[in-house]
């Protein structure tokens, strides 16, 4: 008998996660279908659940970075964490077959590492590369995650950031910033400057702002809505991939983007 009555527990609980997972499902198509924040009230009347339903699962979808919560008005809109699960689809399909020749093409008229990477919150994550043939290389592994604010990655995705997104993930202007360089930029404030310069150049320059001894060129992967979707970057040692040899690249690097950019339009 208590074999049975275990059996009928189990079965209980399997339905109530497969009724708590589609509770999650319907919020985050709900976030998806609607372009402004909605606050846990306003979800719970949509979806009709009670407020303390809602706020479990939101405060589960923000743990895993589904969702982020705007900190001024405590409202909710979604996270990138989505938009990461359907790049590493689109990585193995579309994306890497777009953006490989181009990569090849680059790392050959240059010789150094050819980086590629979104933004997830305040981090860039590398998702793909081509190291440089050189001994002395520069370069970070694929999957790993790095502060945006110190990368020439990161940066070019912060620039073309909507407003207000970009307060959602520095609200503090007077907020200090990790360095890990004597060239990182250290504050919230200084890195607002510096993004408004990039966004207007169209490309970031990070010199030894990450790692002394490697200098990167980054420029952003533009949708048709005008927001970066992702970045490259050329990067080097810096006894090779010096100002003078960033000027040269620059140009190179900006068409490029543009071309992967409506290459990638073309193929929606």
């Amino acid at each position: 008998m208590e074999k049975v009555f275990r059996i009928m527990e189990n079965k209980i609980l399997k339905k109530e996660k497969i009724k708590s997972m589609e509770k999650a499902l319907n919020l985050l198509e709900l976030l998806s279908d609607n372009k402004k924040e909605m606050g846990i009230t306003e979800i719970g009347k949509e979806l009709h659940m009670g407020s303390s339903t809602v706020y479990r699962i939101l405060t589960t979808l923000k743990c895993r970075n589904y969702i982020v919560q705007n900190r001024q008005t405590s409202k909710y809109m979604l996270g990138t964490k989505l938009f990461i699960l359907g790049c590493k689809v689109q990585n193995t399909t579309n994306l890497i077959k777009v953006v490989t020749p181009f990569f090849q093409r680059l790392s050959q008229n240059t010789n150094e590492t050819i980086n590629f990477a979104i933004l997830e919150g305040r981090e860039v994550i590398h998702l793909f590369k081509i190291e440089s043939k050189e001994t002395l290389k520069a370069g970070i592994e694929v999957g790993t995650k790095v502060a945006a604010h110190c990368t020439s990655l990161g940066k070019v995705l912060l620039a073309f950031l909507p407003e207000q997104e970009f307060r959602m993930l520095y609200p503090n202007n007077n907020e200090k910033l990790a360095t890990f360089t004597p060239n990182s930029i250290s504050s919230v404030e200084e890195l607002k400057k510096c993004l408004k310069k990039i966004k207007k150049q169209g490309y970031a320059i990070d010199e030894e702002e990450f790692k002394i001894g490697v200098n990167c060129l980054g420029v952003p992967i533009i949708n048709n809505e005008g927001k970066a979707i992702a970045s490259i970057s050329v990067s080097g040692p810096v006894s090779r991939f010096n100002l003078s040899k960033i000027k040269k690249v620059k140009n190179i690097l900006i068409n490029m983007s543009k071309d992967i950019s409506n290459q990638l339009l073309n193929n929606i």
